[in-house]
């Protein structure tokens, strides 16, 4: 019986986890696009949301050792997109608004939106 309940346990903790990721990458790839169509307007808020989901993705590994490998490959592609150690008052240029907008896509294109959610299983469902 005990073992049972730590294994459900154990399974909370891995679909916490996941859903702050997902929630954080939805949440990037939100901004992106609002920006994008606001005319890059408030442009911290998406180096923000960056450092988030990379946040996530670093607090995810530690805790989930079996995945490591996977979500240190996760880190490392975000991380290609911080423009510096600076979250207040960004300002991007051309290529680093491309960038984005190219990170934005590929979090769309694979399943990291807020139109998307998961099956009992914790398989993506797309709802769109």
């Amino acid at each position: 019986m005990n073992q049972k309940k730590d294994s459900r346990n154990q399974e909370l903790k891995y679909e916490l986890l996941n859903a702050n990721i997902h929630r954080d990458l939805a949440q990037l790839e939100a901004t992106i696009q609002y920006q994008q169509d606001h005319n890059w307007n408030n442009e911290t808020l998406v180096t923000q949301k960056l450092d988030d989901a990379i946040d996530s993705i670093i607090l995810h590994s530690g805790m989930e050792r079996d995945k490591e490998d996977i979500l240190m490959k996760m880190y490392d592609y975000m991380n290609e997109f911080k423009v510096g150690d600076e979250i207040l008052d960004v300002n991007l240029n051309d290529k680093q608004r491309a960038d984005y907008i190219y990170l934005g896509e590929k979090l769309r294109s694979n399943g990291w939106t807020f139109n998307v959610g998961y099956d009992t299983a914790g398989r993506l469902l797309h709802l769109k």
